[in-house]
């Protein structure tokens, strides 16, 4: 790493290439003409505050290509330091010109600039967007701080006993809601839309959603900002912007998809929006409210009929924020005692895609609970185009009754048992992809497990094929003699993970002996006529390395072609609000404060002569 005092540190890595240096220079001696680019880095800029470049480098003695070499590093260097990087542009006319594309690439719209306490304060330089606004490619959108009327009502009346918390609740409902003392959604579209028209090259949108502390009802201001949003990308002039390419929605709520499809023209401004996408990044969570189950498969159906309107779309990641982010894969169980089979199916991530996407080529699945037959359902409507396939902490839903042992609601494996055709109506995963002919470049995968929903009262046994990691309840052999057989234990004996077997098996990498016996190890899947029409790919050179397998190493190196934009939009460049951290820090500790005084007030109720 750069230490921070020296920012011409040559000893890192640059992520620039010297090809693009040499661009710029070109580009700059173009410009110029005749003056070269050593005599415009002699004018300095008036008041300039960086005394470290302009007193111990005499940039005038350096060649031009070396000083734009030295500036690509200085990017690298100041990679989480943005603000850093643009006091430097006042060193010089030739820092300001070659620092302004990086620095300026993407606006930011958030609370402070839209909350009018905040704006008496610092007025914004309307001035500056105009001049700036033709360099800037990308939007991002921080909206996490809004609270919501309802979150600030169901706070008010939980802590209606507890005096401390009044102003707590009262800050919330005058200065974070959207109202007329901060902001309304008119005050919200208007100033996206002055910057949408001052920006016409913004071709990538990320959006930020309020987080919410509390969701015991529909909320309405998520939905306010995402009808918003959508309306003023639909006005863009077409003749005049740029076409919106690279869309990441963040705490996507179902209330919000179903409301918005509701309304006519909100389904306009949904489809000018997705009409041009190429990569599309969505992170969702689910209302638990009384109208849940009927709430769930309409946002099923919405949530597809929303994607599929990016025809051209070629870049997919989902993920489910309800979903435990903690789990390392095997098997998680829950029973009816622990919650109704309704819930759990509701639970599930929706995976049933209403229109073919004939250009998706890269998709990522991350931190969520699906039913086989979906899951096998949107690799089969992707088939054809898919190359990339990324699976990180997907969860894979069966039911077992151990009175009827063979009734189960999902038959599906990851990759199914050795040597052993699959049953009818049964489908394992890995070699499910390979029945349909999808042709893998890359599969990375991490973190598989299943979610098994045992009804009755007794628990599943557990087949000896089992490796058990994350179980809730615990399982008692002598109950039944039928098992619930997973796919989790390595049947050639060489302790090889799930995850790494799943992808050898899906792309077709031969498999060695059993450990019992040494017979060859096949993976069938019904059609047998197609087994010799695979064209296997022989196995990697040994030993084999975990990023040939697991997502989480193969991406550690490489930047994501599916979730990249969800830290930066642009790529250049990550996306944090330290403001909206601190808020919501600050939020999430007085509520916790306040359920501590609940509690408190509770126990002492309790011990009160007569309540024993």
């Amino acid at each position: 790493m750069l230490d921070s005092n020296d920012p011409f540190d040559l000893g890192l890595t640059s992520s620039f290439s010297y090809y693009g240096c040499s661009q710029l220079l070109t580009a700059e001696r173009k410009r110029l003409g005749n003056e070269s680019v050593a005599e415009k880095s002699r004018q300095p800029i008036a008041n300039s505050p960086d005394a470290l470049l302009q007193g111990f480098i005499k940039m005038d003695r350096l060649p031009s290509e070396i000083l734009l070499h030295i500036l690509d590093y200085v990017v690298v260097a100041h990679y989480s330091n943005k603000n850093n990087l643009l006091k430097l542009r006042t060193t010089c006319k030739l820092f300001d010109e070659v620092l302004k594309p990086y620095v300026l690439k993407t606006l930011q719209l958030e609370f402070t600039r839209l909350d009018k306490g905040f704006r008496a304060r610092k007025p914004l330089d309307d001035d500056a967007l105009r001049r700036i606004g033709p360099l800037c490619q990308a939007l991002y959108i921080d909206m996490m701080v809004v609270r919501d009327d309802g979150e600030v009502r169901f706070l008010g009346e939980m802590f209606s006993q507890i005096p401390a918390m009044a102003e707590f609740v009262e800050e919330l409902r005058d200065s974070w809601c959207m109202n007329e003392e901060s902001f309304t959604e008119i005050d919200y579209r208007r100033q996206l839309g002055f910057m949408l028209a001052h920006a016409p090259n913004v071709a990538a949108v990320k959006l930020n959603l309020p987080f919410q502390l509390v969701s015991p009802g529909q909320y309405r201001a998520s939905t306010m900002v995402l009808g918003n949003t959508f309306a003023a990308l639909a006005q863009r002039p077409d003749e005049e912007s740029a076409a919106l390419r690279t869309l990441v929605l963040e705490n996507l709520s179902d209330v919000s998809v179903v409301s918005l499809w509701r309304n006519p023209q909100d389904v306009k401004n949904i489809m000018a929006a997705f009409r041009d996408l190429r990569r599309l990044f969505l992170s969702v969570r689910r209302n638990d409210g009384e109208d849940g189950l009927a709430l769930n498969v309409n946002f099923r159906h919405r949530l597809w009929e929303m994607i599929g309107k990016a025809q051209n779309l070629e870049s997919l990641c989902l993920v489910d924020l309800d979903t435990d982010e903690k789990r390392h894969g095997g098997v998680k169980t829950s029973s009816q005692r622990d919650v109704s089979l309704e819930d759990w199916l509701r639970r599930c991530m929706p995976m049933t895609p209403m229109r073919v996407l004939p250009k998706l080529t890269f998709l990522e699945l991350r931190q969520a609970e699906v039913m086989g037959s979906d899951l096998l359902s949107m690799f089969k409507c992707f088939g054809d185009s898919l190359r990339e396939l990324y699976l990180d902490g997907v969860y894979l839903k069966t039911a077992y009754s151990a009175g009827s042992p063979q009734d189960i609601i999902n038959n599906t494996l990851w990759i199914g048992l050795p040597n052993v055709r699959p049953p009818p109506n049964h489908r394992w995963v890995a070699t499910y992809l390979r029945q349909i002919r999808v042709r893998l470049r890359v599969c990375r995968v991490a973190n598989l497990g299943y979610y098994q929903y045992v009804m009755g009262e007794e628990e599943p046994p557990t087949d000896h094929t089992t490796t058990t990691t994350t179980t809730t309840t615990s399982s008692d052999s002598n109950s039944n003699n039928s098992a619930a057989t997973f796919d989790l234990a390595d049947p050639c004996g060489l302790s090889r993970s799930l995850e790494q077997r799943f992808v050898e098996v899906a792309t077709g990498v031969p498999q060695p002996p059993t450990a019992a016996g040494g017979a060859p190890v096949t993976h069938y899947y019904p059609e047998e006529a197609m087994a010799q029409q695979d064209g296997l790919r022989p196995p990697p050179p040994p030993p084999l390395r975990t990023e040939d397998w697991h997502a989480t190493s193969y991406l550690a190196t490489r930047r994501s072609p599916t979730s990249a934009w969800q830290r930066s939009v642009d790529g250049q460049f990550p996306n944090c609000n330290q403001h909206t951290l601190a808020a919501l820090h600050n939020f999430a500790d007085a509520a916790h404060r306040g359920m501590a005084l609940l509690n408190q007030r509770a126990h002492e109720n309790d011990e009160l002569p007569g309540n024993a």
